[in-house]
């Protein structure tokens, strides 16, 4: 009966209605539906395309850059303006680079006493003027001596050679080096800016003392003689 109805061949089975089934071993390919967008992608760009895609590649680039370029100045102009009252503030709290010791808070004066049997230091003044600054400046003493605790008094002079007023600031330091740490300014005119009127002479006091652990560290005893120096400079924008 099965003859009758089907005839099997090398192509196939084909049915007597003429219809030809084929093997179910026959591999199938399945159907595939690409998306029209990812088509689009794949074709060829037009020179003028090109063009515009660089220049959008290289505009992003130099956006990129630009930022880059601005963060770096504005960080580096922002630690330059700091540096300056960072380092002050480090050199009077420290004594760091020959800079004497000016915060009040160091000591008590009233406590302070002079140590008992301490050898003699002699602390000798001297002081510059700026080549831009039409001034005369010159300690009034060279040299006064105390020991450590013991609070001293000095004197500066500082005359205007100009025809109009003038401002100042002064700059200072302490030789040796090591000795800073120990030189306590309670009072100075290097606190502040200074201004002279033409023809002006003022007088400008320094208080300070050396403070007692100078007697107490091995490092300060072949330190006699302290000199404290001042140049004065003419005063920025003014």
């Amino acid at each position: 009966m099965f003859r009758q109805l089907f005839r099997a061949g090398s192509g196939g089975i084909r049915s007597t209605l003429g219809l030809r089934l084929q093997p179910t071993h026959q591999h199938i390919k399945p159907l595939v539906f690409r998306n029209p967008r990812s088509l689009s992608t794949n074709r060829r760009l037009t020179p003028r395309e090109e063009f515009l895609k660089h220049q959008e590649q290289a505009r992003r680039k130099n956006v990129s850059g630009i930022l880059y370029v601005s963060s770096f100045v504005i960080f580096f102009l922002g630690v330059s303006y700091a540096a300056v009252p960072l380092y002050r503030l480090l050199c009077k709290t420290t004594g760091f680079m020959g800079t004497p010791k000016t915060e009040p808070t160091v000591r008590d004066i009233e406590t302070l006493k002079p140590v008992e049997g301490h050898r003699k230091l002699r602390i000798k003044f001297s002081g510059q003027v700026s080549t831009l600054l039409d001034w005369s400046f010159k300690p009034e003493q060279r040299q006064v001596t105390v020991v450590p605790g013991e609070t001293a008094l000095a004197f500066y002079k500082a005359y205007n050679r100009s025809e109009k007023p003038v401002v100042g600031i002064a700059t200072y330091n302490v030789i040796p080096e090591q000795a800073a740490p120990y030189f306590n300014k309670i009072q100075c005119f290097c606190f502040d800016e200074q201004m002279l009127d033409p023809k002006e002479e003022i007088d400008m006091p320094v208080f300070f003392f050396i403070d007692p652990e100078f007697a107490e560290d091995p490092l300060m005893d072949d330190i006699d003689t302290i000199t404290l120096s001042y140049t004065f400079f003419k005063a920025s924008g003014r």
